[in-house]
């Protein structure tokens, strides 16, 4: 009887603390409203075509309808694009309308392409006021990176698919994806990414192209990556077709189409349980498959009479 009665009071006593607690429901009122980007970097090819950048109005339903207004800020831009050279907006205005008073409208970029090399251009687009005199996001401006495709080693800029041999045959031939893009730096070098891609985790290293020469030259003992199935950092090297390593610079032939060839490409491991270890010796052939990648976007004569939904 008395286990009974204590059973009860453990009931009793449990409803009642539950009925002591309130929810404590996160609301969301119109005074949290507020106009954002929803990234603060946009990255644009120059022969690319519009590039949506979208605004977001995050507010409660059944708010009043909203104009935002943003313009172009070239401030401390050393090499800033200039509107009509560079890029031209696609809006009717710099006014954006979102009658629904919550969702998101888009401001569209056309890069415009050029046979002058003039590097990468940046430019600002800032969120000014909107008619609700909302609060803005962190994110309210957005740097537009308009990417020059005229680089002096446009030929070697991209993707490709790279066979490798191993000398030792452990491993039979393997293929690796290695992309390529300018070094903003240098404009004699490429960032090689992807060496030994079927096993690692890539770390980008440099490629100094000599066009007289047609050369790529590596610096032996330059990281690509971490192994992702043994541990440990690996790194390249001069090799021979018995194994062995040097410190010797890697040199590597190009062709003028972008098509190259590495001939004894070595890879070891310069750290963790497997420090020292050779993994390979390799002749490696690279087919150029792709240009980088362009934002895919409407035909520029479509932009305008775009509706987007909202």
């Amino acid at each position: 009887m008395k286990k009974i009665i204590n059973r009860i009071t453990f009931v009793l006593a449990a409803v009642a603390l539950l009925a002591s607690c309130e929810a404590d429901y996160v609301m969301f009122d119109s005074s949290k409203s507020f106009v954002a980007f929803p990234s603060v970097t946009t990255t644009i090819q120059e022969p690319g075509g519009p590039v949506a950048i979208p605004v977001y109005v995050v507010a409660v339903k059944g708010s009043p309808a909203i104009t935002v207004d943003f313009d172009f800020d070239a401030t401390d831009i050393p090499n800033a694009a200039v509107e009509g050279v560079d890029f031209n907006l696609l809006n009717d205005s710099k006014t954006l309308s979102f009658p629904e008073g919550w969702g998101y409208d888009t401001i569209w970029i056309e890069p415009i392409d050029n046979d002058i090399f003039e590097g990468n251009k940046i430019i600002n687009v800032v969120l000014q006021s909107n008619s609700q005199n909302y609060q803005f996001g962190a994110n309210k401006v957005n740097a537009i990176t308009i990417k020059d495709d005229e680089h002096p080693l446009k030929a070697w800029i991209g993707t490709y698919t790279v066979e490798a041999l191993d000398y030792a045959s452990y491993f039979g031939p393997e293929t690796w994806t290695v992309t390529t893009e300018a070094d903003p730096d240098d404009l004699n070098n490429l960032l090689v990414t992807g060496i030994g891609s079927s096993y690692s985790e890539h770390t980008p290293i440099v490629g100094v192209i000599d066009q007289d020469a047609m050369t790529i030259t590596f610096t032996s003992g330059s990281e690509i990556g971490t192994h992702s199935a043994y541990g440990g950092p690996l790194a390249i090297y001069l090799g021979d077709a018995d194994g062995n390593l040097y410190e010797d610079q890697i040199v590597g032939t190009i062709s003028a189409n972008g098509d190259m060839f590495v001939d004894f490409l070595g890879i070891k491991f310069v750290g963790g349980v497997n420090d020292g270890l050779v993994w390979g010796v390799y002749e490696t052939t690279w087919t150029k498959t792709a240009k980088k990648a362009v934002t895919v976007n409407p035909p520029a004569a479509q932009v305008k009479e775009l509706k987007l939904e909202r």
